[in-house]
């Protein structure tokens, strides 16, 4: 084999891996797309279980608070002395208050006004 021979020997078989590159390009293109595609669709798995399990696992939390505060409601004594006195007072803020009706109206100004004559002279002392 002649140094032409193997010169002409790699010129076939870079053209035929260029040919092959050409193909795994497009292959590689579809892998990409494929595993972009296949990313989002595991994210949005994950993100509906998630938000799934977050709103199931509150509501039970609430339910179970008001589970509890309903069964101790009876548990609290009523104050006797503070609802008296509180009683008594909304009955005092319904009743009105006499007031004198010469109060001066602090809102109301009189319209008339008073002069003062002044004097330029000056008195004289003995």
């Amino acid at each position: 084999m002649s140094i032409l021979d193997k010169i002409k020997l790699q010129l076939k078989t870079s053209t035929g891996n260029k040919k092959k590159k050409k193909g795994a390009t497009s292959l590689t293109k579809w892998r990409i797309i494929t595993m972009i595609i296949t990313t989002i669709l595991i994210i949005g798995i994950f993100s509906t279980f998630y938000f799934a399990y977050n709103n199931i696992y509150l509501t039970l939390a609430n339910a179970h608070s008001i589970f509890l505060l309903e069964s101790n409601m009876g548990e609290e004594g009523v104050d006797a002395v503070g609802y008296q006195e509180s009683k008594k007072y909304i009955e005092q803020k319904k009743d009105k208050i006499n007031l004198n009706e010469n109060l001066r109206n602090i809102f109301e100004y009189s319209t008339a006004t008073t002069t003062i004559d002044f004097s330029t002279t000056t008195l004289e002392l003995n």
